[in-house]
């Protein structure tokens, strides 16, 4: 299974595959424990939230944790009237691994379980397969797109058009297999693989490549970080079976009383309609896209 790294990138891929083709687990029928009664008896609401990985959610120079998913897990606890203890977690295998050592059942080592889980890939039949997770709540699109600048490529229609350019991308992510196997492999030689999408962006500054492909959001968040201006964005549509889409919920253990999820749920729907939502992305340098109402587009 591939890597998560905090990343739906390698998670939109797995499902576009095996789509259909998941075995549905076995959904337990929770316990009937009230979990907002218990984060309100405690005061203290736990939200789990990706470890370096920018601009969603990493530690500043200061050693403070910041970003998108920081911000909006702070707007979260302040409109519960609770204080937020904050998990930043590494990334296991895959997403499955992650909801079950964060969110259901914890890790074999201790530590327990938050209780709620930002930034899982929101998919329908992915939400089936987790039966002792709830995810809902989708709150942002994200999709793949190659960054440019208009002066030194006029006119990007289609990815073909940098068969003559170099194109920085992080390996082994969705983006990579694009350019390695998508479009004949037409693209395979433009490929500058780099261990991260930060390293890529920072090849793009230095003009040591023409564009940079990935998670659109990412590559704002990482543009604006750096002070990279004058770009466009090529928005990349699917590649036979590789998904180039997908958005972002939210994730409770699964229990017979929904009061917490119903209550983010709500506060959810309060930012998007205020505005609130946009402006978390807004002051991280990302554009806000609202979740297709299917939500599994």
């Amino acid at each position: 299974m591939w890597k998560s790294r905090g990343k739906s990138t390698a998670f939109a891929l797995l499902l576009w595959v095996v789509g259909s083709c998941l075995v549905m687990g076995q959904g337990q029928e929770g316990d009937s424990e009230d979990p907002l009664a218990v984060v309100r008896a405690r005061g203290v609401i736990e939200i789990a939230v990706y470890d370096d990985f920018p601009p969603y959610s990493s530690r500043g120079t200061d050693r403070e944790a910041q970003g998108i998913d920081v911000d909006l897990a702070r707007a979260l606890a302040q409109h519960l009237e609770l204080k937020l203890k904050l998990r930043l977690i590494a990334a296991g295998d895959s997403v499955s691994d992650d909801l079950r050592n964060h969110v259901w059942k914890g890790h074999y080592l201790g530590g327990g379980v938050a209780d709620l889980m930002l930034h899982v890939g929101y998919d329908a039949a992915f939400a089936q397969h987790e039966g002792n997770v709830q995810l809902f709540a989708p709150y942002f699109h994200e999709s793949v797109a190659i960054a440019y600048k208009p002066s030194r490529i006029p006119h990007l229609e289609s990815p073909l058009a940098l068969t003559e350019h170099k194109i920085a991308v992080e390996g082994d992510t969705i983006s990579d297999y694009i350019l390695s196997s998508g479009y004949g492999g037409a693209l395979r030689t433009s490929a500058v693989r780099k261990l991260s999408l930060e390293e890529a962006v920072v090849a793009f500054k230095a003009e040591e490549v023409d564009a940079v492909m990935g998670p659109k959001a990412q590559l704002q968040g990482l543009l604006a970080e750096q002070g990279v201006r004058d770009v466009s964005f090529h928005t990349q549509e699917p590649v036979g079976l590789m998904r180039t889409g997908w958005n972002l919920g939210l994730a409770v253990k699964k229990s017979a009383n929904t009061d917490l999820r119903d209550a983010i749920a709500r506060i959810i729907a309060g930012m998007e309609a205020d505005g609130s939502l946009a402006k978390v992305f807004a002051d991280r340098g990302v554009t806000y896209v609202e979740p297709p109402a299917s939500g599994d587009k």
